[in-house]
């Protein structure tokens, strides 16, 4: 495995941040759909609609649990390609790195 220089971990660390605060976005944006749809009506109690928006913030917490908690230099390239794979980061988030790392991000 490449060890990131200095720098490059702190390109990383931006590139996480951002793809961190997307999922935030993609998070709240899917919740505001569910609570759309119960104005509309579109459950058939408020039981339902209270637990598909709760399962909905269990899922995406576990999901940006999984991803970020406890996250350390030596995760950074794996977190970079995985949230550059998810759309959530594109290739300008990349420029800092060696060409050798940002092929391997792409690649992956």
């Amino acid at each position: 495995m490449h060890e990131l220089t200095k720098a490059e971990k702190k390109v990383a660390r931006a590139a996480i941040d951002k793809g961190l605060d997307a999922e935030f976005k993609e998070g709240l944006e899917n919740f505001e759909a569910i609570i759309q749809d119960w104005r509309q009506g579109k459950f058939a109690s408020n039981k339902e609609a209270y637990h598909k928006i709760f399962k909905a913030v269990d899922d995406k917490d576990s999901a940006i649990s999984r991803r970020y908690d406890g996250l350390t230099g030596g995760r950074y390239l794996l977190t970079v390609s995985n949230i550059f794979l998810a759309g959530y980061i594109d290739e300008k988030d990349l420029e800092g790195f060696r060409p050798e790392i940002k092929e391997m991000i792409v690649a992956k």
